[in-house]
């Protein structure tokens, strides 16, 4: 068992620097890619099976539709085609390995295509399945910790595990992976080196493993398990850092808001650089037990002829891996921009919106509460809009001007350049005396990228052209992704939706009557807090739809609307609610002691 694990360690070693960067650049390739994918096909399947969120409520009625079904086969399809390739790219690098060449990665990529290009030729389906269940049960803890930040999957994951009857099919379905797997689990080389059929390289594996099933099986066990406390280890290095980070350099009114949402991103990195690590160190030790178990193989010198010519044009893959890097770095600088169904709504358990920006700290609607809540972490800022003489779409909550300028006029009766020289900000404090009246475009310019917003059109009138200049401003800054459109008026909504039915739009209502949330022409409901019951909530979701609560600003009641199981909260107290929302034991001491220490 050492000799295999020396060996291990001596063919990723022999060409590690080339072998990690290949995995890096082929992993962020590819999950952009995938997740990009993923992102689009969501949304149509959503748009298909008339639902406008994915909730615990809907999601078993979601994943019998027609379109949901073959979204998930060609994922399914598409992500398999990924893993072979990766698969062929890890063989052909330890395969050049054992003759002790050392592959650029331009030769791991052909020698990758030309193994899956192979095993499209021959049909060998059941190939990819089986890297499938592999990849699955080697990443399974990995793809469990993900999911937990996934909703409404982590809900439906609870559920079955708080179940004897769900955590006996779980056992089941682990027994029948491993009974699956472990047996075939040298299959990949066999077909894939030794260019064998699906059936011959199963019994290659088969015949390979006699004898020596317990010792392969503990020694993978232990490469796992080591992989698995490893990322715990530096996941405690890594948040403590982090915690000495917000305790020395951020308000220690922010600390406890901070601390939990960079722990769960560095969480994620963290499970993408360890599957990494895993997958690299996986094919490593099959390829090692592979090439030693394997008797018309023997060792051979560093005078081989092994070229690895036979993989093709390197240029041509290179110039691949370079475009598709490209495309890549377009694809997440454009998520980023421009918002993600999955970064927005599936990694988030309770988004928190700050209420006119964070208008407890600085003046309503203005640039100073945008900033603020940008600085607050707030997940989205909501805004009232209205509309000037001249036309220009501005912020401003009360018809009348009075209450923030101490003039008793409407913001109707100003033009744009008129209204400029009024000031907001003197009511509030005397620090921000001076501050204007911003426009929408002036939001959306700071904003995009940064935070959502929430676009509440004030009541003008059936007439008025103020959602359709509204719709335009977020197909212009292409902000669908980032905004979302709310009213009283249910005719502004329906408007916006027929024109485009991309832009999601929310129902403001005054009480709990009613079925409101039936309407294709709404996308959530968003209502005063105190309204808000368990029942509202569960009727909402199984039509697919969101609730938002307003304006929820004390701790009681934020812990109500989170037993509730609310998607959004708006509120004054954008951090309080992170806090509340959050906050972890072990987090909260851990500041406490670090306070005490650093003092």
């Amino acid at each position: 068992m050492s000799t295999l694990t020396k060996d291990t360690w001596k063919i990723i070693k022999f060409n590690q620097k080339n072998a990690f960067v290949f995995e890096l650049l082929f992993r962020l390739v590819t999950t952009t890619l995938y997740l990009l994918l993923l992102n689009k096909g969501l949304l149509f399947a959503l748009r298909m099976a008339g639902y406008s969120y994915l909730t615990a409520a809907n999601i078993g009625y979601f994943l019998v539709k027609p379109w949901t079904l073959l979204l998930i086969a060609a994922m399914a399809v598409i992500g398999i085609l990924i893993l072979m390739l990766e698969t062929g790219c890890l063989l052909t690098l330890y395969e050049g390995a054992f003759y002790s060449r050392k592959l650029k990665m331009g030769e791991i990529l052909t020698g990758g295509f030309f193994k899956l290009a192979h095993e499209i030729r021959r049909k060998n389906w059941r190939l990819g399945l089986l890297i499938l269940a592999d990849y699955g049960l080697v990443n399974l803890y990995l793809i469990y910790q993900m999911l937990t930040h996934v909703k409404p999957l982590n809900f439906v994951i609870s559920e079955i595990l708080n179940k004897p009857v769900g955590k006996a099919s779980v056992a089941l379905f682990l027994v029948l992976l491993l009974a699956v797997v472990i047996p075939g689990i040298y299959t990949f080389h066999a077909c894939m080196v030794e260019q064998k059929n699906f059936r011959d390289g199963y019994f290659r594996s088969l015949w390979l493993l006699r004898h020596r099933v317990l010792k392969v099986v503990i020694l993978l066990t232990i490469y796992y398990a080591t992989a698995v406390v490893g990322l715990w280890i530096v996941y405690a290095f890594c948040v403590l850092i982090a915690a000495v980070g917000v305790t020395l350099f951020t308000d220690n009114s922010l600390a406890l808001a901070i601390l939990p949402a960079a722990c769960g991103r560095i969480e994620l990195v963290l499970i993408f650089l360890t599957s990494m690590f895993l997958t690299v160190g996986n094919w490593g030790a099959l390829s090692v037990q592979y090439f030693g178990f394997t008797s018309n193989f023997t060792k051979r010198s560093k005078s081989s002829d092994y070229s690895g010519s036979k993989y093709g044009d390197r240029k041509l893959a290179a110039l691949f891996m370079a475009v598709a890097a490209a495309f890549s770095l377009f694809s997440i600088f454009g998520v980023v921009r421009n918002g993600s169904a999955i970064t927005t709504d599936l990694l988030s358990v309770i988004q928190i919106t700050a209420h006119r920006g964070s208008s407890k700290e600085a003046p309503e609607n203005t640039m100073a509460a945008m900033t603020k809540a940008v600085d607050d972490l707030a997940d989205f800022v909501e805004l009232d809009v209205q509309e000037t003489k001249d036309g220009v779409v501005v912020l401003g909550h009360d018809i009348s001007l009075k209450r923030v300028s101490g003039i008793n006029r409407t913001i109707s009766s100003y033009t744009f350049e008129e209204l400029q020289q009024l000031d907001v900000g003197k009511w509030f404090s005397a620090d921000y005396e001076g501050e204007q009246i911003p426009s929408l475009e002036e939001v959306m310019e700071f904003c995009k990228g940064r935070i959502n917003i929430n676009i509440e059109i004030k009541d003008l009138g059936n007439s008025s052209e103020l959602p359709d200049k509204v719709r335009d401003l977020i197909e212009k800054y292409q902000m669908k992704e980032q905004c979302v459109v709310t009213s009283v008026r249910m005719s502004y909504l329906s408007r916006i939706k027929e024109q485009d039915p991309e832009i999601r739009t929310g129902y403001i209502i005054s009480a709990a009557y009613g079925d409101y949330y039936s309407s294709d022409a709404i996308d959530f409901i968003s209502l005063r807090s105190s309204f808000v019951s368990e029942k509202l909530v569960e009727a909402a979701h199984k039509k697919g739809k969101a609730v938002h609560a307003w304006t929820v600003n004390n701790k009681s009641e934020i812990e109500r609307m989170k037993m509730l199981g609310v998607d959004n909260i708006i509120t004054d107290y954008p951090v309080l609610a992170r806090e509340i929302l959050y906050r972890e034991a072990a987090t909260e001491t851990l500041l406490e002691y670090l306070r005490l220490v650093l003092k």
